[in-house]
């Protein structure tokens, strides 16, 4: 064999399967835990509820993603095969953030849900504060102490929303709003409500009022129980009314002819909140 065939042989032993185990002449305690790091890999590529939930959205960038991330894993197990720790150990954190990083984008409907349930509870809880606010001390009877009270757990379910802890923001808001939507219901199942607040400007005023609407709207969803059934048309007819004059009312507010605004709103309230009563919305 002359020197020509004999570098031929070697450079194509270079290219055998043993030869990269022999270039990757390094330590190999670590190669257990980098095993463990690919086992975790595997788990999170293997019909896993975060992948289904991936597959299920068809977002074609989050799936191409996910190809990367197997294709990490087939690389890493080939590295530590053939004694190449580093490298396996880099590609498995590799695979492992772009799995991570896929299904990010792919949020689990649960958590969607608690995030809608929230957002709602949060709406209740300032709509119900605004109703209050209105009225005499008398009246809802809660003292500033129970005002402020309620407005800081308001504030820290916001703050704790604001980290995601969607969770544990809905359950300080709940009692808030069962305590709310009490005081606003025994007040509505005595006398008609009226309004002592000083506005700003008639924009203000009329945003109020518009505010009381909504709020009796969601008092109105959020009734115990079923309004009698003698009582369903009369109530269907309030809401019909309360709707239209509510609409007349936006309409009126977009050309800023806020006096009519204003009497079209406060006839709407005053609709939805008959509506409210007739529900039997008593405690």
């Amino acid at each position: 064999m002359n020197a020509k065939q004999n570098l031929a042989v070697l450079m194509l032993l270079s290219l055998a399967p043993g030869a990269q185990a022999a270039s990757c002449d390094e330590d190999q305690s670590k190669a257990r835990q980098v095993a463990q790091k690919l086992d975790l890999l595997a788990r999170l590529l293997d019909d896993s509820e975060p992948l289904r939930r991936a597959r299920a959205a068809g977002d074609a960038d989050v799936l191409a993603t996910i190809e990367e991330a197997h294709q990490s894993m087939a690389d890493a197990r080939t590295a530590l095969d053939n004694g190449c720790v580093a490298e396996a150990s880099s590609l498995s954190s590799s695979g492992i953030k772009q799995a991570t990083s896929a299904f990010r984008k792919s949020p689990d409907k649960r958590a969607t849900q608690v995030r809608d349930t929230y957002e709602e509870a949060l709406k209740l809880s300032t709509s119900f504060l605004l109703s209050l606010g209105g009225q005499s001390a008398q009246q809802h009877e809660l003292s500033d102490e129970d005002l402020v009270g309620i407005e800081r757990q308001i504030e820290r379910a916001e703050s704790l929303a604001s980290s995601g802890n969607y969770a544990e923001a809905v359950g300080l808001l709940v009692p808030v709003n069962d305590r709310l939507q009490r005081r606003l219901a025994a007040i509505l199942s005595n006398k008609t409500l009226y309004y002592e607040k000083d506005f700003a400007t008639e924009a203000d005023e009329y945003v109020y009022y518009k505010e009381q609407y909504e709020g009796y709207l969601m008092l109105l969803k959020t009734g115990q129980k079923e309004p009698p059934y003698s009582a369903r048309t009369h109530i269907e007819s309030l809401l019909g009314s309360a709707s239209g004059l509510y609409q007349e009312a936006e309409g009126r507010a977009s050309a800023e002819s806020w006096d009519d605004a204003i009497v079209k709103m406060q006839d709407a309230v005053n609709h939805v909140e008959q509506a409210v009563r007739a529900s039997g919305f008593t405690y």
